[in-house]
């Protein structure tokens, strides 16, 4: 689940090679294929937060649950699980690996004297707040701009290496998070053996180490084959929807807290991390500027798909035809990685092609305004989410699912993008581009469009 794509780019880039102070990125400055991109990625990750929004988390772990409800959860699980799984959030992380290398070389152009790192750096500690009040303000615990931020202290260093070093890095980390996650998959086989499927979570004769064990096998069974019924799902339902401000907000703060912790500092540093040295390689070889030529975005297209979409159907299909088994889940995790990366690749061949195809067209540059507010209209998700299922606004936490969920997709799909063109009419940049870009640059920058008075 997933956070925003080539933050790094957001705000303008140019200097003064005395003050060291951000002027306004010239429109021939401006990459349209980054902007586009950007602003497809924004509004797709959407497709699988949705659901994350929309009910608990068991409901897209395994839709079997409310396969009754109307919406066909267990079909429009299959769809989004297919093309989308993991895919969204590795082209926001190329996007962030290519914007941060984007933001330092401009920097190093328009004021070859000053310190890019110390602006880098700057940059990245204000967007750790911005992750901050996303996670503990707006309340939405599966954000990732806290944990972009972080992983971002690292690539600073990097920013000179070839292309060629950047994707023999990113395979290096691929392949540290593939061993952690066989390792992870042996100690499931290992517990499944020990304690099979049905099983007392207390046994009085268990020791303390076995009943940790027992434990830990409970809970992974639980969170691949949970029950609707279960006191956890209702009590969360009843907290989310409807509960006081008093059960409310310390839920959520724990949720944010605990996710943050044990998901984003656990698993989403690497997974982060190795899409994002991708994203660096792709920008330094010229493939994100459209510099290269068709065939390259059409060998993209097709090795990308060619690889992801087949594992990725014989995922689905498996883990359907298993009743969705917590082993074959951890063993899926093994080339996780394999998958979700050749899938985003497959999107972004696709995307620069009908950028290059269509460029200047209706829908190509209303896309490119998304992508300019990328940071606004992610905190906009967020603060929707918020107000229409949480009890603090429409309460319909937990309501419905399924395909139901992409009609209200497709309402905020459909604000975003007329919000965003209309915002960039008058003003130069989004409202929390515009913050981001003064607290970094620790000046206020100009807000009104330079085409108006």
């Amino acid at each position: 689940m997933h956070t925003i794509a080539n933050l790094a780019d957001w705000a303008a880039m140019n200097t003064n090679s005395a003050t060291v102070s951000a002027t306004p990125v010239a429109a021939s400055e401006r990459i349209d294929a980054l902007d586009t991109t950007r602003g497809v990625a924004v509004l797709g990750i959407l497709l699988m937060n949705i659901w994350s929004f929309a009910g608990p988390q068991a409901f897209y772990d395994n839709p079997t649950i409310v396969a009754d409800w109307g919406g066909a959860p267990l079909a429009t699980w299959s769809v989004m699980h297919t093309f989308f799984e993991g895919s969204q959030r590795a082209l926001f992380s190329m996007l962030f690996g290519a914007g941060m290398l984007l933001m330092v070389n401009r920097l190093d152009e328009k004021a070859p004297g000053s310190s890019s790192a110390r602006i880098y750096y700057r940059r990245l500690v204000f967007l750790m707040l911005f992750g901050l009040f996303v996670l503990f303000v707006l309340l939405w615990p599966a954000d990732i701009i806290f944990i972009y931020a972080l992983v971002g202290l690292v690539l600073y260093p990097l920013r000179r290496c070839r292309p060629l070093t950047l994707v023999v890095l990113a395979l290096a980390v691929f392949a540290v998070q593939g061993g952690l996650r066989y390792s992870g998959w042996q100690e499931a086989v290992e517990l499944q053996q020990e304690f099979g499927y049905e099983f007392q979570s207390e046994v009085a004769t268990d020791d303390a180490a076995t009943a940790k064990r027992r434990e830990e096998w409970a809970s992974m069974v639980n969170r691949a084959r949970p029950q609707l019924d279960s006191e956890e799902i209702q009590e969360g339902i009843r907290v989310n929807s409807s509960g006081t401000l008093a059960e409310f907000l310390p839920q959520k703060l724990t949720v944010s807290l605990v996710l943050l912790i044990v998901v984003g500092l656990k698993s989403m540093i690497l997974d982060s991390l190795g899409a994002m040295l991708i994203g660096m390689a792709l920008l330094r070889a010229g493939i994100l500027q459209m510099q290269s030529p068709t065939r390259t975005y059409v060998l993209m297209l097709v090795l990308g798909y060619g690889i992801g979409l087949p594992l990725a159907l014989w995922e689905t299909n498996a883990i359907i035809g298993s009743a969705f088994d917590p082993l074959l889940k951890a063993r899926n995790l093994i080339h996780y990685d394999l998958r979700r990366m050749a899938m985003a690749t497959g999107h972004l061949g696709l995307i620069v092609l009908l950028c290059r195809g269509f460029a200047g067209s209706w829908l190509v540059t209303r896309l490119a305004a998304v992508g300019r507010m990328a940071l606004s209209n992610y905190l906009g998700q967020s603060i929707i989410g918020l107000l229409l299922f949480y009890t603090v606004g429409l309460g319909l936490y937990g309501q419905f699912t399924g395909y139901y969920l992409y009609l209200v997709v497709l309402g905020i799909w459909i604000l975003q993008i007329a919000f965003s063109n209309w915002w960039l009419s008058r003003y130069q940049f989004g409202p929390a581009e515009w913050l981001w870009k003064s607290m970094t640059y620790k000046s206020n920058q100009p807000m009104r469009a330079l085409n108006r008075n």
